[in-house]
């Protein structure tokens, strides 16, 4: 898979649509993926509420997440690196009731050990809901660890 970009890209697809996983569970579909980028849709409904009535702000932390850890990972070797959020700060910029969601990612900086991406959520009018980065640990693994 290493030298494949293609391949890479479709495992990356695949791993992140597959039913029964959480990105199932809150209803994400990956519609973008580039070197160093991803984005995200999602459906929010009143099933993704928090007490006060608008999406949960974890929603918002998992959309950005994923987007950050999809765009990482078309610059990651799978078979032998694997890749861990070690933190991420989000800034929630306004609420949102329903709708789609969108969640974009860009790497801004991949090391050898350490990884930097951003997010950005917008909801379907293109009005910025919130910003996050985050870091990665990419850790080096070897075949069938």
């Amino acid at each position: 898979m290493e030298g494949d970009t293609g391949e890479r890209f479709e495992w990356i697809r695949k791993s992140r649509s597959t039913p029964g996983t959480f990105y199932d569970f809150l209803g994400m579909k990956l519609e973008e993926l580039r070197k160093g980028y991803s984005r995200f849709r999602l459906h929010a409904d009143g099933r993704l509420h928090n007490a006060g009535g608008v999406v949960h702000g974890g929603v918002m932390a998992s959309l950005a997440d994923a987007a950050v850890a999809a765009a990482l990972a078309t610059l990651v070797d799978p078979e032998r690196e694997s890749i861990y959020t070690l933190e991420m700060k989000i800034n929630y910029l306004a609420p949102a009731v329903e709708g789609d969601l969108l969640g974009e990612a860009r790497i801004v900086q991949r090391g050898g050990t350490v990884a930097v991406g951003e997010a950005r959520i917008q909801d379907g009018k293109g009005r910025q809901l919130a910003l996050a980065t985050a870091t990665f640990l990419i850790r080096k693994s070897e075949k069938g660890d």
